[in-house]
């Protein structure tokens, strides 16, 4: 085939960024948008109908990417129809493959690079090689067998696209395999086999939308540009399939197969019983002499079999015919030997002493071995030179907390942000502080610690609700750090859960505490980003973190996922397609527009209780997406608008400017 491009020439064919999302979406259906801050990762999720109606959507949605733009933030779309997860997508619209020349991992001597610290070191190529692989990239799929509907350049090599015929039906199941092995094709083709994105298979996958600039160098961009289009023909995934050289039906059989193959489970070792071994007495040991006090322990008692010391045994770890184990004490140290060389416990010969077994056993790393052994021995630990250091820290949080006032000058969004909360953050410095247990009840090398909310609430005289916002400001900020129970060991949970039930209190939470040196930074540039989004605490919620720091993040903060509705979506689509119409109309909104408007969706009018709810909850997410402003009236106000209130308005920011 001859797609007819100038090679060296690649110029923008003039389609609009609308026109193009047009050929994959139908039209009035919803486009997804993620914007990416290109240097600092955070990630803005937007939507809109793909419509050019009385500029009430896509021509307002383009205002918003243009402010973005100039923020620095990348602008991305998900190809395929339904929403922005994966389990939200309803229609696949394409199979495309991302082709990157940009970097490629480090080869010496044919094999992968890594530095110090075991990660692969990846090359980066100057723009003159970069052109190079495009253009032989290009003259390449000239010979591939389906033309492709749309060729998009990027920085660094190109996204092409197939389109399927929207009125034939295809597979969600078969997207992801089908676009692997469509990406094993192209890889094989190629000089690097990393030249085809392997990432870019999942069936909620964002690209970059034409028309806007790459910007991670924002010193060197490039403009996002259409330089093939062919919209005379569209496919089948089984198209797609044949022409690679798969069967469809296979991989659509893969795909449930997959859905039914159980999970992995435990080596066959975890049936070995633990042994009946007796403990005298509750042996207090410093960390120090932990592992040479477990070392010593006899593993013949310990594992609860037939055997003497240095005497052969047929090996627990495998079907073992001929008696090739052995435990031997050497120096009071204790380990086990087996001589087969296919036993998982072989170990090159080295044995494996009573934290390798557990290992095996519970199928976990050494430091839940430990604990587990140090409850299997009831050991009380002590660990003075950790517990020191911890304390070291908290005292020394408590210090710079006190003094952040005095140094305002140089955390000034941060002093402004929690100065209200700035008692409640030390009374959980003081929590905390009184907490710390051992270096196994710990999190990236913080001493975990727990509270309830409420608890914290009567403390200070506060409401509960006030009190759970505070705290998410302060994991937002970094200055508390929240673990899921998922990472915190089982002990330290069943004793929260005790005392959580003696104390009548529900909503234990386990935290950690960063050291203020470092955290105070980083909380004043987040501070200034909220700020500049019109932080309060009262407006603090999960979906306020979204616009500021994008979904991500936020879902960090808010481990609780609420399940929305069908219902509330479409009524909250309600309210933000009647407040545009207010502004449109008359220049601004107000509560009361709505609250007093009969509100009708799938045909049932809205009772006003639901109508509070969902306006508070699409109100911060509407100022942020069509970039307008929520303020109380004043007479300057009053004057451009032509009217007469002292209620809160929703109006353009620019409106104030002008």
């Amino acid at each position: 085939m001859n797609l007819g491009i100038n090679y060296e020439n690649r110029e923008a064919l003039g389609i609009t960024d609308f026109a193009f999302l047009s050929l994959f979406k139908k039209e009035n259906e919803k486009v997804y948008f993620r914007l990416i801050q290109e240097e600092k990762h955070i990630a803005k999720n937007f939507d809109c109908l793909l419509t050019l109606d009385e500029e009430l959507e896509y021509p307002l949605m383009q205002k918003v990417i243009q402010k973005y733009q100039r923020q620095g933030y990348g602008v991305y779309f998900v190809v395929n129809s339904g929403g922005q997860k994966t389990d939200s997508i309803k229609r696949v619209n394409a199979h495309f493959v991302d082709m990157d020349f940009g970097k490629v991992p480090k080869l010496i001597n044919g094999e992968l690079f890594k530095d110090s610290k075991g990660k692969i070191v990846y090359e980066y190529r100057n723009k003159e090689e970069i052109e190079e692989y495009k253009i032989a990239f290009l003259k390449k799929l000239e010979n591939f067998k389906l033309i492709p509907n749309a060729i998009v350049e990027t920085k660094n090599g190109f996204h092409v696209y197939w389109l399927l015929d929207p009125d034939k039906p295809e597979s969600l199941d078969v997207f992801t395999p089908l676009q692997e092995k469509l990406i094993d094709y192209f890889s094989a083709f190629e000089e690097r086999k990393e030249h085809a994105d392997s990432s870019v298979k999942d069936i909620n996958r964002v690209l970059r939308l034409i028309n806007y600039k790459h910007l991670k160098n924002p010193k060197d961009p490039f403009t996002i540009k259409c330089i093939y289009l062919n919209t005379e023909i569209k496919y089948t995934q089984h198209d797609i399939a044949s022409d690679i050289g798969c069967n469809i039906i296979e991989l659509i059989n893969d795909a449930k197969s997959l859905e039914l193959k159980p999970a992995a489970t435990r080596a066959k070792t975890s049936n070995l019983q633990k042994g009946n071994h007796k403990v005298h007495s509750t042996p207090v040991l410093q960390y120090e002499d932990l592992i040479p006090f477990l070392k010593q322990q006899d593993l013949i008692s310990y594992l609860g079999i037939d055997a003497k010391s240095n005497a052969n045994f047929k090996c627990i770890f495998h079907n073992d015919n001929n008696p090739s184990a052995v435990i031997k004490n050497g120096g009071g140290y204790y380990k086990y030997f087996c001589n087969s060389p296919t036993c998982i416990c072989h170990n090159a010969g080295k044995g494996m002493d009573i934290i390798d077994i557990v290992k095996i056993r519970e199928n976990c790393d050494t430091s839940t071995a430990i604990r587990e052994l140090i409850e299997c021995f009831h050991i009380k630990l002590k660990d003075s030179t950790w517990i020191n250091k911890q304390n070291k820290r908290f005292e020394n949080n408590i210090m710079l907390l006190s003094q952040l006032y005095e140094r305002k000058d140089e955390f000034p969004n941060l002093n402004r942000i929690i100065r209200f909360g700035y008692p409640l953050l030390l009374d959980i410095l003081e929590i905390g502080k009184k907490n710390i247990v051992n270096r196994f009840f710990n999190a990236n090398g913080e001493s975990i610690f727990f509270f309830s909310n409420r608890y914290l609430a009567a403390k200070r005289n506060k409401s509960v609700v006030n009190t759970n916002k505070y705290i998410n400001l302060f994991c937002t900020l970094g200055l508390l750090n929240k673990i899921p129970y998922s990472h915190v060991n089982k002990n330290l949970r069943a004793t929260a859960i005790q005392i959580s039930k003696d104390n009548s209190q529900n909503g234990i939470s386990f935290y950690t505490i960063p050291d203020y040196n470092e955290a105070f930074k980083t909380a004043d540039e987040r501070a200034s980003i909220m700020l500049q989004y019109k932080f309060s605490i009262m407006g603090m919620s999960k979906k306020y973190l979204e616009n500021c720091f994008g979904e991500e993040f936020a879902n960090k903060i808010y481990h609780v996922n609420v399940k929305d509705t069908e219902k509330s979506k479409s009524i909250r689509d309600a309210i933000e397609v009647f407040i545009l119409q207010q502004i449109k109309t008359y220049g601004y909104f107000t509560k009361d527009m709505v609250m007093d408007y009969k509100l009708k969706v799938d045909n049932h009018y809205i009772r006003r209780g639901a109508k509070e709810y969902e306006f508070r909850k699409v109100l911060p997410d509407v100022i942020q997406k069509y970039d307008l402003i929520y303020v109380k009236a004043n007479k300057n106000i009053n004057q451009k608008l032509g009217i007469d209130t002292k209620k809160y308005l929703l109006i353009q920011n620019n409106l104030l400017d002008e």
